[in-house]
């Protein structure tokens, strides 16, 4: 029960899996060192179909769709931070006014581009990857997207913005928590991900949650729309991971 109970809450908050229903602060926050766990569910629901052979010789069609269930598996969540991200960025905003930016519900010029150079790379990585029958590369993605959230909110620690659950999961983002995060992120990997294309992944991964720490630093918070910037940014950098060595002989596919 001590796992399920998190694990649930993870799968509830971070997509349409788990049970609708409220859960205490306490389970929530402990619900970080489940997060990469909670993606290879994700993950695997969504690749299954294709892997099964949905589609088989139409990868763009293929990518598409895995695309717009993944979008409605977690409610296109973590998209809406990525672009009300960028939107407080792109405005060269500073201070309070950063923080109204990012908290308007309109959808400005820099949050638009960034949504959509963010999905086409998606689709194109998602093409590439499928096309080559790297299912396990996609799966894995989505395991890292959640594990460099969770890392993001590691770095975070001391930065909450407001009373909603960003600061419940930055609570969290204990050590003890990161440890655990990364060994899913690096079992799984081993499990599913050609071991050549774990280092490149990982390295762009990296590269996120050192960015946006520093942008929650320079800005003076740290808040759910950063932390969900960083599920798309761990994503894409998955996808990217394989997608540098693809062309390389050493792949099993």
């Amino acid at each position: 029960m001590r796992f399920a109970s998190p694990l649930l809450a993870a799968l509830s908050f971070l997509s349409r899996l788990g049970p609708a229903r409220l859960y205490d602060e306490a389970t929530l926050a402990a619900t970080v060192r489940y997060f990469p766990l909670a993606g290879a569910v994700i993950g695997a629901l969504a690749t299954a179909p294709f892997w099964l052979g949905l589609l088989r010789g139409h990868p763009w069609l293929q990518a598409w769709l895995l695309l717009l269930l993944s979008l409605w598996l977690t409610r296109a969540l973590h998209w809406d931070g990525w672009a009300d991200v960028f939107d407080a960025w792109g405005s060269g905003a500073r201070g309070e006014r950063f923080w109204e930016v990012m908290k308007d519900s309109r959808l400005g010029a820099f949050g638009a581009v960034a949504l959509f150079m963010g999905l086409a790379g998606q689709l194109f990585l998602l093409r590439n990857a499928l096309e080559a029958g790297a299912f396990g590369a996609v799966a894995w993605s989505f395991v890292l997207g959640r594990g460099t959230c969770a890392a993001t909110a590691y770095m975070g620690r001391g930065l909450a913005r407001g009373q909603g659950l960003g600061r419940t999961f930055l609570a969290g983002a204990t050590p003890w928590a990161l440890l655990l995060v990364v060994a899913q992120v690096l079992a799984l990997g081993l499990a599913v991900q050609p071991r050549v294309a774990l280092a490149p992944a990982l390295a762009v991964a990296f590269l996120g949650v050192i960015e946006l720490s520093a942008l929650a630093r320079r800005m003076g918070g740290m808040n759910g729309d950063i932390l969900g910037a960083a599920v798309i940014w761990g994503e894409l950098a998955g996808l990217m991971g394989y997608t540098a060595v693809s062309g390389l002989p050493l792949l099993p596919y």
